[in-house]
């Protein structure tokens, strides 16, 4: 995958890792990873797959629903990319928060479920349950902040009430942010990541 680091001013704090939306790319949430904490080393990927030259993380059929093979396929394919990137780096991977819009958030929030190597902390903007089969393993040691717009048209509220759900029964704390808006990122969902961020260091 293509990716661009940004090295820490601050090697205490969390790195970052970026997950765009569909049709974004390694440098789409960069901003917002600055607003979030502008100390914090940053890695961000592309995702590999083209949908109509649109960039995303893992294909989806003409309906629109999930390729679950594709999705888990390439699920493990970012968290081992993620593992190498962060050795060269000499990041913590441990200590990594993936950052998702969208599409990004959807296949962070399958990796936080399906996989027990996977990432421990995520800011989700906008995501939903894939609607694979969930594991028996608890993920009662990850910690997740989702915001999601009560009127978006993409990922409904419905959808991420439904994550929030498998999340939290499989035991994950999960922190919710629910805003008027559609499927564009609010100011008022950034300050709240930004808090969480700062609460989620250790």
């Amino acid at each position: 995958m293509e990716h661009i680091f940004i090295p820490g001013k601050n090697n205490n704090l969390a790195p970052l890792l970026l997950l765009h939306g569909t049709g974004g790319d390694e440098k789409s949430l960069v901003e917002i990873a600055e607003f979030i904490n502008s100390d914090a080393a940053v890695l961000s990927l592309r995702g590999d797959i083209k949908e109509g030259g649109a960039n995303r993380f893992f294909k989806r059929f003409h309906d629109g629903s999930l390729d679950l093979e594709d999705l888990e396929l390439k699920t493990a394919e970012l968290i081992k990319t993620t593992r190498e990137l962060a050795e060269q780096y000499q990041l913590d991977f441990e200590r990594m928060i993936a950052v998702g819009y969208s599409n990004g958030a959807n296949i962070a929030a399958n990796a936080l479920l399906q996989a027990e190597d996977s990432f421990h902390k995520a800011i989700l903007f906008h995501a939903m349950p894939a609607g694979n089969k969930q594991p028996e393993f608890s993920i009662s040691h990850r910690n997740v902040f989702l915001s999601a717009g009560l009127n978006d048209p993409l990922i409904t509220a419905k959808a991420s009430e439904e994550l929030v759900e498998i999340l939290e029964k499989r035991g994950a704390k999960v922190e919710t942010v629910w805003t008027a808006a559609g499927h564009s990122l609010t100011m008022e969902e950034l300050e709240e990541a930004k808090k969480w961020y700062q609460n989620n260091q250790k």
